[in-house]
This record gives structure tokens, sequence and C-alpha cells, in this order.
């Protein structure tokens, strides 16, 4: 397959926009470093105000030719995530090429010392064997998966149409925006319009209104009490800030808060808390003893019941309880009963979003009863609504630490870091 990077940049920009992009490169990026440090300092200086780090996936070919620029930020606490050897499409690659080009960009970190968990593909685009070769590698996660939120009232251009097809993108409105712990290798979910959506494809460059859309994509994040990965490309920084500082400091002002945390935390959060485990036993006539194991952080929460457990009210209809051990009254099991015939998708699902799934017992001993013989991607933003409307009782994990309701992982990638890494990437070097 013809993986020529401007032949790739062609099918994704169209000729207008890619001629255009040529400019710009001109104006952001030097022959020396200099000028992409200077927007990667202004956007780690907004981090250190707000108290949180990033996750900036680069090409291994860019970091073995500029390493101190990774190795300084690393220690101060950003991740770097692999993007590639060279910026190509892998859809595109063979099962043998990309084996190489993943050993090679895993050996690259490795070389430079500098920590590697997790991968996002150039273009958002992944081979059919991808996630198998980095579960392979060792690697924890993947965040090439674009969800598409409906933000840009009414702003839609041709050109931003055509890149989320090109992406694969799919709607946030169908599908939740939320992990995914698939065979080891946990799956990141990209949310778009970014950086580079917002400024080339739709045409905003006022700072100002770059917020709008990202305020309310963590408007609806922090509603239904999923993760919103933030998309902005250092390269853009400085146009960009002002929306970045809007958002911290919007998503430091909720409570419950939002969980800020760089995508290997993510992943790290997401693998030990689908390994917790709540027990829910009889205690007497419609009593149960609750007995929670999950890793230090879990959010314990309940809805519906009665109890003599320490808690505080939480969100919506949920209280938090402050211990892991307690007893609690309902007057049917307070867990999801899934039927005997149902599809072992729908239990996986659920598992991991923290509820308790009992499969194969009785409609009648359920509030909570569903009977799912297939169980698509499709089905999952339903079920969870229907979840989120019911009032109990019912006993479960929230999705993320420390009582947080929702997540937010700041992420960028960089490209490149000097005109010739530029150059040279349109070359395939």
């Amino acid at each position: 397959m013809n993986t020529n990077p401007i032949a790739t940049a062609l099918r994704g920009k169209g000729l207008v926009n890619f001629l255009r992009r040529g400019a710009t490169i001109f104006r952001r990026y030097g022959v020396t470093p200099h000028k992409m440090e200077r927007q990667i300092e202004c956007l780690v200086e907004v981090l250190r105000r707000f108290q949180c780090r990033a996750s900036f996936p680069i090409p291994s070919v860019v970091l073995k030719r500029n390493p101190a620029v990774a190795k300084r930020y690393s220690a101060e606490g950003m991740e770097f995530a692999i993007h590639g050897y060279r910026h190509i499409d892998h859809s595109r690659l063979s099962l043998q090429a990309q084996v190489h080009q993943l050993k090679q960009a895993k050996a690259a970190f490795e070389q430079a010392n500098i920590p590697v968990n997790g991968f996002r593909s150039p273009y958002l685009r992944l081979g059919d064997d991808t996630l198998a070769i980095l579960q392979s590698l060792g690697l924890q996660y993947d965040a090439s998966r674009s969800l598409c939120w409906d933000v840009v009232d009414g702003l839609s251009t041709p050109l931003y149409r055509h890149v989320l097809g090109f992406y694969g993108t799919r709607s946030a409105s169908r599908y939740p925006s939320l992990p995914r712990l698939r065979g080891g290798l946990v799956e990141i979910p990209y949310s778009l319009p970014d950086d580079e959506a917002l400024v080339e494809r739709l045409h905003i460059t006022d700072p100002r209104a770059l917020r709008a859309p990202w305020l309310a994509i963590l408007e609806h994040t922090y509603r239904l009490g999923e993760l919103f990965v933030l998309g902005l490309h250092p390269e853009r920084a400085e146009l960009c800030l002002d929306a970045l500082a809007a958002v911290l400091e919007q998503a430091r002002s909720f409570s419950p808060p939002v969980w800020v945390a760089r995508m290997d935390e993510v992943a790290a959060w997401w693998r030990a808390r689908s390994a917790a485990t709540v027990s829910v036993v009889p205690a007497g006539a419609e009593a149960y003893r609750v007995t929670v194991k999950a890793p230090p952080g879990a959010t314990v929460l309940a809805r519906g019941v009665e109890t003599d457990a320490p808690s505080q009210p939480w969100f919506g209809p949920d209280d938090r309880i402050q211990t892991h051990a307690f007893t609690i009254r309902a007057a049917s099991r307070p867990v999801i009963g899934l039927s005997a015939g149902s599809d072992p998708e729908a239990a996986s699902f659920l598992r991991q979003q923290g509820y308790v799934v009992e499969e194969g017992g009785r409609r009648e001993e359920y509030a909570l009863f569903f009977h799912h013989p297939t169980f698509a991607p499709e089905d999952e933003r339903p079920l969870l609504l229907q979840i989120e409307q019911h009032g109990g009782p019912l006993v479960r994990l929230g999705r993320w630490p420390n009582g947080a309701r929702s997540a937010l992982a700041i992420t960028g990638d960089i490209d490149s870091l000097t005109l010739w890494d530029y150059t040279l990437r349109l070359f395939g070097r």
C-alpha cells in the first residue's frame, strides 16, 4: 500500500488545505527547535498554573534527533507516548512493516531513557493488527480512536466533514467517551474537534471563540461521567492557550471534581479499577452486606438504599459511601441482573463501568434486569442511560478515583520540532 506522507496528507487535507498548511509550517517551525520549544513551554506553563500534566505523543525519529526537549519535560512529569517511528499512516502498513516500525519506536524511547506506556497512531488511523502488536510490545494503551462531539453549532465545513471520514470518527452522541480494556490494552478515545480541526478545518481563529466547543465538551462529559481527551498540538499553543486555561479553570470549579490526569494514568486507573470486586451477600430480610476490594481512591456509590455507613451526597441520586465494608437495606438485590442468554459483551461492558453484575438470576430479584442476547457498541449509550435514570436500589463503583465525576486528559502530538523534521517527514524519513 502507498504510505507516502505527501499522498496521505493530500487524502486527509485536500490539495488547497495541503498548500495552505505548507505556508503555516514556515511560521511555526524553525531550523532549530527554539520556536517549538517556546510553544511547548507556553502550553506547559498553563498546566503548571493548574497543577496538572499532559501527554505528548511524538514520532520516535523526532525524539532521536532532539532528545533533550523530551527529557526535560519528562523529568517534570509530562508523559511522552509513541506517535509511530515515523509519521506515516499505519493503516496502510503490512503486518511485518508495523512490527518493525513499532519495535524501532519503542527502542528509541528506551535508548533515550524516557518511560513509554502508550501509542497514538499518526492520522488517528490504525491497521488491523496494530492493537495486537502494541500489546505484544508491552504497551498499556492506545489513544487513536476518535469521537466527534456535536459542539460546532452549524459551523461545520466540507473540510471538517472530510477529515472526520478520513479518521473514521464515530459520533459521541451514539458511543460513550470511555476507556475500554480489551485483552490487556486500554483504548482511550480522542475527542474532536481538537485544535487542528477548530483552526485549520473550521477556521476559528479568535482565541475567545475557541473556548466554546471545548467548554461544551467538558460540560457534556461531566454530565455523563465520561472522559474528555483534549487535543492541543503545541504548534498552535499560543493561539489556544486562552481556551485551554478556560477549560482547566472550569474543570477545577466543579464539585464533585473532574479528575485531570495523563493518559497513562487514565489507563492504569481503568485497569486497576476494572479488577476490583464488590461482594453483595444477604444479611437478613431485605438486608445485604457489601464488601469492596478495590485500589486506593476507589469511589463507592449507592442509590435507593438505607445504610448506617458514613456517606454524603455525590451526584444526582447517588451517595458516596465512605467505607469499603457496610450493610444496606433494600427491597431487591442492589446490583444489575442479566439473563442467562445475554451476550457476554454486555456483562464485560457493565463491569468495566463499575457496576456489579449477576448473570442467570430471576428477573423479580432485581430492580435492574436486562436481557441482551446481542450487544453491540451502539447499545452501550442507551443501556447506560436506562441505568442512570433508574432510582435503584443500586450499589456500584464510580468510574474515576477520589470521588471524581468525570475525567480530563490534555494531550498534544509533537509531530515535528524543526523545519528539518517536517521536511524529512514529507519524504518518509
